[in-house]
This record gives C-alpha cells, structure tokens and sequence, in this order.
C-alpha cells in the first residue's frame, strides 16, 4: 500500500502519515526538491518505509535522467539518513522508454525495487535484474481512485504473488497547486475504514513493503 506525494504539501503530508497510523498505507514516495521534503522525510516513522517519488522532465535523454535520479537518491539520503526503499516517479514518467532504462540502470547498480505499472515494465526491469511487483493498482486518472466501495472490491479481487496498490490519501492541500485536492480526503477515509482491512482479511491477504518483494 503506497502513498505516493511525501513531501508535496504539509497537509497531503499529514493525511498520509494518518492512512499509516491508522490506515492500511505500509510505505511512500517523498519528492525530495520541494520547501516540505525535510520535514516529512523526518517526520515519516521508520515503521513507514519511503521510497523516491522522483520529479523528472521526460523529455530528458537517458544519461542526464540518470545523473538527475542519482542526484535526487543521494538528496534522499541525506534527509532521511538511509537510502530509499523503492523508486518510482511522480506522473509515472519512468514508464517513458529513456526513462525507464535510466531506472533499470541505478536500481540494479543500487539493488532498489522499481514500480512496474504493467507486463511490459516489469519484463523488461525483471531482466535488468531490478526487482518489481507482480501486480499494480492504481488509477491517478480517476479523483479520487479509491472510493470506500472500490477500494474493498480490489482487495476482495487480489491475485496471488505481489501487488502493489498506490494511493493518494491527505488533506486539501494548502500550499501545492493541484487539482488533485479534496478527492485525497476520500482516498484518506477509505484506507482508514474497517470494511478495507475486513476486504484484506477475506481475500487471504497480508499488507507488506517493498522489503518482501
């Protein structure tokens, strides 16, 4: 369960460390060049694992996209004083192909899990020896993706294997400029309802980080 956005707004910020405490969220994604960075990436708990949120042109050739997500990892050291726990991009620009070797790149050379939106990505990351779920959900498209109702159906619908489910739970942001504002609320609300940790436990699931894949 992976909020994405750490670092974005104080109070997206805020909403995701609620969806952890007392939600179903297990790990994030913190941009790293924003005013908030440093006070979420030491705010997060340990028990809440983070992973880079990176923030890159995609029309960047792949050397300079490279050379930008290592600078962005090392940032990321910095602040948190221990290296991410998984990478993935903010408006999933990755998935763009000079982009994406980029990733496949530093995440083997770092051994680091990379976010695979579909089979294709998770081919080709899997034979660069990066490791990915076997399953995503998640549909930024849709404001808010994850209604109470549609939320608990995904989790009754789980597949066998890995799966990651990115979320966007907050607050209205106060300082961002975003469209994607109070629907973070509904997605906060329905990770925190009893009726998405009963969908899990049906299902036969159990909730885990990038650590286990």
């Amino acid at each position: 369960m992976n909020a994405d956005d750490l670092g974005y707004d104080p109070e997206i910020d805020r909403g995701i460390l609620e969806a952890h405490a007392h939600g179903l969220v297990t790990s994030a994604t913190a941009m790293v060049d924003t005013p908030f960075a440093t006070a979420a990436l030491r705010a997060a708990p340990a028990s809440l694992r983070v992973g880079l949120h990176a923030v890159l042109d995609p029309a960047l050739p792949r050397a300079q996209a490279e050379a930008e997500l290592l600078r962005q990892i090392a940032r990321f050291a910095a602040l948190r004083g221990a290296p991410p726990t998984h990478l993935d991009s903010h408006k999933h620009h990755h998935a763009r192909p000079e982009l994406l070797a980029a990733f496949a790149d530093v995440a083997s050379a770092q051994a680091l899990p990379v976010r695979a939106l579909d089979r294709p990505m998770r081919d080709l990351l899997r034979a660069k020896g990066v490791r990915t779920t076997d399953h995503f959900l998640g549909d930024a498209d849709l404001r808010p993706c994850w209604t109470p109702e549609r939320l608990a159906a995904a989790l009754a619908g789980l597949e066998d294997g890995t799966t990651e489910l990115m979320c966007h739970p907050g607050y209205a942001p106060s300082h961002a400029r975003t469209s994607f504002g109070a629907e973070r609320e509904v997605e906060l609300r329905a990770l925190c309802e009893r009726r998405a940790r009963e969908a899990l436990a049906e299902a036969g699931a159990v909730l885990g980080t990038f650590d286990d894949v």
